[in-house]
C-alpha cells in the first residue's frame, strides 16, 4: 500500500496532521508520501518549517510558482503519480486545476481517490442544476471523502454523496502546540511582551485573519468603536488585528476616523513560531467573516483556551462554539450584534473567561491531527474494501 496526499502548499496546519498520518501509515505498514503543488508560501507565510516536516515530501513546482498558474502543475502531475505509483491518492478538493487532474488520473489507472473538502452549502449562492451537474462531472467519482465537520458532510450529502463513504477529521491543528505556547505565556507575560514587544499592555480582544472584504474586519472596527463608546474610553480593552491584505489601508483609513490608533493595534502578519505569545495574553479572540468555509485560526485559539466570539458562518463555529458557554454566536452583518457579542464577554469576570477558555479546548479536542489521521485511515479502509 502507497498513500499519497496531495495538498497545494504544506504550512505547519497540514504538516501536523501529516506527521499524525505518517506516523498510523507506519504501523500498519503501509508507504506513505505527501505532494505539495509549490513550496512557495503564496498568502500563507508560514515561517520555518524544517522541524516540522518529518514525513517523506515532494514538490511538483519549485519558488518560482506563483497561484496564477495552477494549470502548469495539473500538466506535471500525472508523470509524477506515474512515478509514485500510489494505491491511493488523498486530493484537496475538487475546484483546483491539479485535484481535478489528480481525479481523472486515478480514474484512468483505476486507483481510489479520497476527497477533502471543507466545502458547505452556504459558503456561496448556489443554483440546483450547477451543483448537480458538478457532482456528476467530478464529485460522485470519488471513493470516500474526508471532511471538517457536520456541514460539510450534509452538503455532500446533500449532492447525492453516501453517508457511510464520508469521514470526519480534516480540519485539524497542532492543538498541545497552541496550548502550550500560549500557557507558557500567561506563566511569564513579561517574557512574551520581550519576545514580541508589540503586545499591548491593556487587556486586548485578539483576530487573526487575512485583511479582506469578506473576513469583515472593517464592521468589526465599526462595532468595536461602539463598544469602546458604551463601556467607556478607560475600562476598554484594546483590538489586536493580525494579518494582512487588501482592505488594510481602508481599515486603517476607518481607525483614523474614528480616533482608534491608539486603542487598535494592526500587527500585520504574525508567524506561526510567534502567534501563541498573542494568544496567550489576549482576552478573547473574534472571528467575524462573512464567509468562511471553516476557519483554522478558530481551532488555534479553542485550543490557546480563549473565549471564542465567532460569526455564525464560520464553518468551524458550528462545531466549536457552544453559544453562551464556550463564546459567542453573532450575526456578521449587523454592527449592533457585533458590539452586544463585545460588550457581553467584557462583563464577564475572569474566572468566567477562564472557565470558556477551558470548555473551548476541551471542545476542540474532537478536532487533533490524531482525529484526521484516524479519519483518513477509516477512508482508506471503506474505499479498499469497496474496491474489492
Amino acid at each position: 500500500m502507497h498513500i499519497v496526499i496531495l495538498f497545494i502548499n504544506i504550512g505547519s496546519y497540514h504538516a501536523a496532521r501529516l506527521r499524525a498520518a505518517y506516523s498510523v501509515c507506519q504501523q500498519k505498514g503501509w508507504n506513505f508520501t505527501a505532494v505539495q503543488v509549490t513550496d512557495n508560501t503564496l498568502e500563507h507565510p508560514w515561517g520555518n518549517l524544517e522541524q516540522e516536516i518529518t514525513f517523506p515530501l515532494k514538490t511538483l513546482l519549485s519558488k518560482d510558482y506563483t497561484s496564477s498558474n495552477l494549470e502548469q502543475a495539473a500538466t506535471v502531475l500525472p508523470a509524477f503519480l506515474n512515478n509514485l505509483q500510489p494505491s491511493i491518492v488523498v486530493i484537496p478538493g475538487w475546484g483546483f486545476p491539479v485535484s481535478r487532474a489528480a481525479l481523472s488520473w486515478c480514474k484512468r489507472h483505476q486507483v481510489p481517490a479520497i476527497v477533502m473538502s471543507e466545502t458547505k452549502w452556504d459558503d456561496e449562492k448556489r443554483h440546483w442544476w450547477k451543483e448537480k451537474l458538478k457532482f456528476w462531472l467530478c464529485i460522485s467519482k470519488f471513493d470516500a471523502a474526508l471532511v471538517g465537520g457536520k456541514l460539510h458532510r450534509d452538503y455532500l450529502i446533500k449532492l447525492g454523496f453516501p453517508r457511510d463513504r464520508i469521514f470526519f477529521g480534516y480540519d485539524a491543528v497542532d492543538n498541545d502546540y497552541f496550548a502550550q505556547q500560549a500557557q507558557a505565556a500567561r506563566l511569564a507575560p513579561a517574557s512574551a511582551r520581550e519576545r514580541q514587544p508589540q503586545i499591548p499592555t491593556k487587556p486586548y480582544f485578539i483576530v487573526v485573519t487575512r485583511l479582506l472584504k469578506r473576513k469583515n474586519v472593517y464592521r468589526l472596527v465599526e462595532a468595536f468603536a461602539a463598544y469602546r463608546q458604551q463601556i467607556g474610553s478607560e475600562q476598554a480593552w484594546d483590538l489586536v488585528i493580525c494579518g494582512t491584505g487588501e482592505e488594510e489601508s481602508a481599515i486603517r483609513n476607518l481607525i483614523l476616523e474614528k480616533q482608534l490608533h491608539d486603542c487598535v493595534h494592526l500587527t500585520g502578519f504574525i508567524s506561526y513560531q510567534a502567534i501563541g505569545n498573542w494568544y496567550g495574553l489576549a482576552n478573547a479572540f473574534i472571528h467575524p467573516a462573512l464567509q468562511e468555509p471553516w476557519g483554522l485560526v478558530l481551532n488555534e485559539a479553542c485550543a490557546a483556551g480563549l473565549p471564542i466570539l465567532c460569526s455564525h458562518t464560520v464553518g468551524a463555529g458550528y462545531e466549536l462554539v457552544q453559544d453562551g458557554k464556550n463564546g459567542l454566536l453573532f450575526d456578521p452583518d449587523s454592527i449592533q450584534d457585533i458590539t452586544h457579542a463585545l460588550l457581553t464577554i467584557h462583563k464577564l469576570n475572569a474566572d468566567e473567561r477562564m472557565k470558556m477558555g477551558q470548555l473551548s479546548q476541551k471542545n476542540v479536542d474532537n478536532f487533533s491531527p490524531q482525529i484526521f489521521a484516524d479519519g483518513l485511515v477509516n477512508a482508506i479502509n471503506k474505499t479498499m474494501k469497496s474496491n474489492k
